[in-house]
Parts: C-alpha cells; sequence; structure tokens
C-alpha cells in the first residue's frame, strides 16, 4: 500500500475499534452482527486490510454509523 492507503487504512480502523468499544462490544460481536469473520474484523482495526466497498458497509451498518463517517479522509493537523 501506498503512504495515503496506509494512512487511510489505519484512520478506518481506529473509528471501527472506537465505535466497537464505545458500544462494549467483542470483535466476535461485530463480526457476528456485520455478518464478517472475526479476523477480517481484527485486520480492518489493525489497518492491515484493504477491505472492500461492501464489508465496510456491513461494518457500518451494524455499527449503526454512516459508511462516510468511517472512510473520511483524516485531516491534515493544522500547525498553530
Amino acid at each position: 500500500m501506498d503512504e495515503s492507503t496506509t494512512t487511510l487504512s489505519l484512520a478506518i480502523g481506529a473509528r471501527v475499534k472506537q465505535e466497537r468499544q464505545s458500544r462494549g462490544w467483542t470483535l466476535d460481536q461485530l463480526a457476528d452482527a456485520a455478518g464478517v469473520s472475526r479476523r477480517m474484523i481484527i485486520n480492518v482495526e489493525q489497518g492491515a486490510a484493504n477491505p472492500s466497498v461492501g464489508t465496510l458497509l456491513r461494518i457500518s451498518d451494524a455499527l449503526g454509523v454512516g459508511l462516510p463517517s468511517l472512510v473520511e479522509s483524516p485531516r491534515p493537523k493544522r500547525s498553530k
């Protein structure tokens, strides 16, 4: 993966993990709710996977958040 893809994958993973943990869900609970494997959830959260739009849609639906909130590119930090 190139740098921008890696950055986006890590950001998506962090958002998925944050949403999952805010609900008090285990990896297995999210995997069951989304209909994807536990391994896929782990890979997404670690930024190690380049999941399909379909997979991300299933995860976002299971979490009850819009797909755009998961895949929005990280905003560059503004210097003061």
